[in-house]
């Protein structure tokens, strides 16, 4: 009988099988294990990471807050002294006026202001007319902890001009970050207080979003990996490399989807906001055109102004004017002049738009461009010789931001049509915004708006739409 047929020495079919079961038994092991040891890394460094970057954020923010305290110390301050020329006394005139810029102001994280008298006793605080028994609390007794000094002082022992800042603990229980002036010619020492504990769980809050995210991410890179690794076992390294390219690039993709989703959703809200006082629809079109036309040229003077900035500047300038939701029809809408009270009302509307951005800050966490809107929002009546409003802040207190968005806000409120106005020439409104050089505008920002003017006349003639009447739209 002829010998059973063989496969070479020993290599039956049934020890071919085995040998490829265990190679791929052999391929699985590796991948996990490797899947392990990556998942033990990236563990450890998220959570290491983590904790790093919610450290810093939380100092980042704290530090951010302290400044915003000391710049609000130092405007409301200034706005009392202009506003009020004599000492006050509980419950007059000029007492009314401060109680309301106490009332008035609106700090995150549980932060407040408020005056004490020359014994220490407070003066004006904003539950004060709610709780008339807070005029006979003594904080000035308490002990302020300088910042970077080392030295201690009772509040009503402070003496000096400027902004002084530290930690004062009330009571032994609450610590609060403060920063104080004395107001001479009031009498009364302003106290701007922000609560560690707010401070703390703001601050934690802003980086509460992370960690689902580096998990989600983490996730990704794991089976990123997985994948990766089991082509590189089956395929040559070029082969992970494209594979690896087309990845980044669509993650690229993505972002820059994401970001514009992002950008277009916030200025189609602000739009909408916008047609409570708006029948042309196209303003905040030509804002956002006027804003990039001069930040791009004023990138010459000002190094901050990149890319990045002037497509933030182009989303912020349309929520300029957001807080004008808050403000009632009967005076948004009115075709005559305002009277007093109405202006002043009117004049709350860059703080409702800005304490609106600062909620959505404190819930989402910092992001420039969140950051960008609220200055532009709350700062874009600033003048730059002070005299303009909700806190009177002068020449760079104006952030670049709010300095460019409020000329080009005048520009086109001055060259369209109004229910109270007609629309000004191209010619007339760059010769009054000249005029105002210097005073109500950055000098700098006006001379470079005077070399783009020709510019903004063509934005002007292609977006600017005739005024829809009444009768129009009702019968649109």
């Amino acid at each position: 009988m002829n010998a059973p047929l063989r496969i070479g020495k020993g290599a039956t079919p049934a020890v071919v099988g085995s040998g490829a079961r265990q190679t791929r038994d052999s391929r699985r092991r590796t991948i996990w294990v490797a899947l392990v040891v990556q998942t033990l890394i990236l563990a450890t460094g998220m959570t290491l990471l983590f904790r790093g970057v919610r450290a810093r954020v939380a100092d980042k923010f704290r530090d951010q807050i302290v400044n915003s305290n000391r710049a609000t110390a130092e405007a409301v301050s200034q706005r009392m002294a202009t506003l009020i020329p004599n000492k006050v006394e509980y419950l007059s005139k000029d007492w009314e006026i401060a109680q309301s810029v106490i009332e008035s102001l609106h700090m995150p994280a549980g932060g407040f202001a408020c005056l004490i008298d020359q014994s220490g006793d407070l003066l004006c605080h904003p539950d004060m007319r709610k709780d008339p028994g807070l005029r006979t609390v003594r904080v000035g007794d308490n002990m302020l902890h300088a910042d970077g000094e080392g030295t201690s002082t009772r509040l009503r022992d402070l003496t000096g001009p400027g902004v002084t800042t530290g930690e004062v603990n009330f009571l032994g229980i609450d610590t609060h970050y403060v920063a104080t002036t004395q107001i001479a010619t009031i009498g009364a020492r302003l106290l701007v207080h922000q609560p560690v504990a707010g401070l703390l769980s703001a601050g934690e809050a802003s980086t509460t979003g992370l960690l689902p995210m580096a998990a989600g991410a983490g996730l990704l890179v794991l089976l990123s990996t997985g994948y990766a690794t089991t082509r590189l076992m089956r395929r040559h390294d070029s082969d992970l490399v494209a594979i690896n390219t087309g990845l980044e690039l669509e993650v690229t993709r993505r972002v820059d989807q994401a970001v514009s989703f992002r950008d277009a959703m916030i200025f189609g809200l602000a739009k909408l906001a916008d047609y409570r006082d708006s029948d042309t629809g196209s303003h905040l079109e030509r804002i956002a055109e006027y804003s990039e036309i001069l930040a791009k040229k004023l990138a010459v003077s000002f190094p901050e102004i990149d890319d990045s900035f002037v497509r933030r500047l182009r989303v912020a300038s349309a929520m300029h004017d957001i807080g004008k939701v808050g403000i009632e029809d009967a005076i948004l809408l009115k075709p005559g002049k305002l009277s007093e009270h109405e202006r002043s009302s009117m004049q709350r509307h860059p703080l409702i738009g800005a304490d609106t951005l600062l909620a959505i800050r404190e819930r989402l966490g910092s992001d420039e461009l969140v950051d960008m809107s609220i200055v532009v929002s709350l700062q874009h009546h600033e003048r730059w010789d002070g005299r303009g409003y909700p806190l009177g802040l002068e020449r760079e207190q104006i952030s670049l931001p709010a300095r460019i968005v409020s000329l080009v806000d005048v520009y086109d409120a001055l060259t369209s049509e109004r229910v109270y106005k007609s629309a000004m020439s191209h010619a007339g409104a760059v010769q009054l915004i000249t005029t105002d050089r210097g005073t109500a505008f950055d000098p700098t920002v006006v001379d470079t708006f005077i070399e783009c003017a020709e510019e903004f006349d063509r934005v002007r003639s292609l977006l600017q739409r005739p005024r829809a009447t009444p009768a129009m739209r009702r019968t649109a």
